[in-house]
């Protein structure tokens, strides 16, 4: 591609994620100048061959990062920037002056309430429309202690579950994130909470594996959507998807776009759930307000949601219809994720021994699968597989003397 056909200059932080990478081979496939950035030296996005230059910014929290930012802007005619969650908090106090180059609401309080699980739970709890109080593990929100007694707890499933976010900190950014095994725990540790938070978040268990329903929206229509379900999560209990597919299920993504609408959000939105396939029920989690770390999956499918994205900011181009993802594809992030789940079932007394065999025996034929992508070794790109395992063995072996010595 010609210089003159290159289209906007944007800025991706956080080129060190799986989601910014995804979003840096989206935008630079697409023709658009992505300058990477991560506070990371050996950040994979900044070296992606999709990646116009990289570079290495301040940690955000240092005095040098905002300087670092603006001189970014200014030098390389910045048009647009893809917000983390990170770059979000970085100018929190600065938000007014770097909004109109973000694609997603110039409201404040939306973007950084969307970041809060306090605050979404808060607000469909809150909610006339029966439909959001449906759909969601039991849930209270928690203002004083003395709450507690008034709560009916008897058809809630332990463990527990105790959040708190910057959102309602009563200082800085903290958050919070603490399981309790019986109610007695639960209730101290929210007692604990709240000389932290001004409001707390307190949940049971939800059951099933993590799916999710991948939504970009702006001005109040879908552009792009996807749904994926996990095969795998690190550890196996449930974490982090390390093995997932794509997949379709119409209520899950109605109550989504549902609880998006509701929340007035427009940009990308990843809808996590708890999928119970036995049952055939889910949950609402949590809403990531950003690109999603499996973002992978959608642009090995042909999906470019970052591309559909940023065409619509600066130009209103919009497909006829949403764009949907409805090819099945398997993606995996092996190293270190997939490993993870490997070595958490490996590691777990209660998992027989056929099916640790079965998950160690499978970890490695999962490379010789045809079926099933690798989200590092994209077309044009493969180069960052070979360094994510060269920098992944390098620490293994080195984890491994440590213990030794």
């Amino acid at each position: 591609m010609s210089a003159t056909a290159w289209k906007q200059a944007v800025l991706v932080p956080q080129a060190d994620s799986m989601g910014a990478i995804a979003v840096v081979r989206s935008l630079g496939q697409h023709g658009y100048q992505v300058h990477a950035a991560s506070v990371k030296a050996d950040a994979l996005g900044c070296v992606s061959s999709f990646a116009t230059e990289g570079h290495q910014c301040p940690a955000y929290d240092s005095a040098d990062y905002l300087p670092w930012l603006r001189g970014i802007i200014r030098t390389y005619q910045i048009a647009a920037i893809i917000p983390s969650e990170g770059f979000l908090l970085a100018i929190k106090h600065h938000f007014a002056e770097f909004a109109p180059l973000m694609p997603i609401p110039q409201d404040e309080q939306l973007v950084y309430g969307c970041l809060s699980k306090v605050y979404v739970f808060d607000l469909f709890m809150k909610s006339a429309d029966e439909r959001l109080k449906q759909h969601i593990s039991q849930t209270a929100i928690i203002t004083d202690a003395a709450e507690l007694d008034a709560l009916d707890t008897s058809n809630w499933t332990a463990p527990f579950f105790v959040k708190g976010d910057g959102f309602y900190s009563k200082q800085g950014d903290a958050a919070l994130v603490a399981k309790a095994r019986d109610w007695d725990a639960a209730r101290q540790k929210v007692v604990a909470a709240l000389a932290d938070f001004d409001k707390v978040l307190l949940q049971d268990c939800s059951h099933g594996v993590k799916a999710t329903v991948n939504l970009l929206m702006q001005d109040g229509h879908i552009l792009a959507e996807s749904m994926a379900v996990a095969s795998h999560e690190n550890p196996h209990t449930g974490g982090l998807t390390a093995l997932r597919q794509s997949w379709w299920h119409q209520p899950m993504y109605d109550d989504a776009v549902l609880r998006l609408h509701a929340l007035g959000w427009n940009g990308p939105a990843m809808v996590e759930y708890k999928w119970d396939a036995a049952t055939q029920t889910f949950d609402f989690i949590e809403l990531n307000s950003r690109y999603w770390a499996a973002l992978n999956l959608d642009i090995l499918a042909g999906l470019h949601f970052p591309a559909i994205h940023l065409d619509y900011f600066f130009n209103k181009t919009k497909p006829s219809q949403a764009v949907r993802l409805t090819r099945i594809i398997r993606a995996r992030h092996a190293l270190p994720a997939d490993f993870g789940y490997m070595l958490s079932k490996v590691r777990d007394p209660d998992v027989a021994t056929p099916a640790k065999l079965k998950s160690l025996l499978g970890f490695f034929l999962y490379f010789l699968h045809p079926g099933v992508y690798s989200d590092l070794n994209y077309p044009g790109d493969r180069k960052l597989a070979w360094l994510n395992t060269k920098a992944f063995m390098m620490e293994l072996i080195r984890s491994c003397v440590n213990k030794l010595s």
